[in-house]
């Protein structure tokens, strides 16, 4: 049962998308002042606007925020949970006991990320890691208010 909801949440999200993006031209379209009834392709009016589309600006976002979290610092909680995610995804359980709950989605953020850039997340990894801060010192688990 629960495994049929995780399918019917992912369906959901992504004809949620779909929409997002078919909203987002209908508003484009109608700031040209372009109407259904002159036939005017979704590349032209992107063209024309010059923007992309919010599932484009979404997967960019998501590679942005792994960067972000793979470039804080090693005793940072998000920095830890990331790095665990990409141990899983290289096959490195954390205990030899260790199991997936039953029926929990087989889809994960990592696994987002793979499609997004058409690259393992151990390689998104090294790069966020060389990529540096530019500049910015590393943020410590000092930095955030513990509770």
């Amino acid at each position: 049962m629960v495994a049929l909801i995780n399918h019917l949440l992912t369906y959901l999200l992504t004809y949620l998308l779909k929409s997002l993006d078919a909203f987002h031209m209908k508003c484009q379209c109608h700031i040209l002042g372009i109407s259904w009834h002159q036939f005017v392709r979704n590349e032209e009016v992107a063209a024309l606007t010059g923007l992309s589309s919010l599932s484009d600006i979404i997967c960019r976002r998501r590679s942005a925020i792994f960067g972000h979290i793979a470039r804080l610092g090693e005793e940072v909680p998000a920095h830890k949970a990331l790095c665990n995610c990409i141990s899983l995804s290289l096959g490195r359980l954390p205990d030899l006991s260790w199991k997936r709950r039953l029926g929990r989605s087989h889809g994960r953020w990592i696994d987002q990320l793979r499609r997004d850039n058409s690259q393992p997340p151990a390689d998104l990894w090294r790069q966020a890691i060389n990529r540096g801060h530019s500049g910015r010192a590393t943020q410590r688990s000092s930095d955030y208010a513990t509770t």
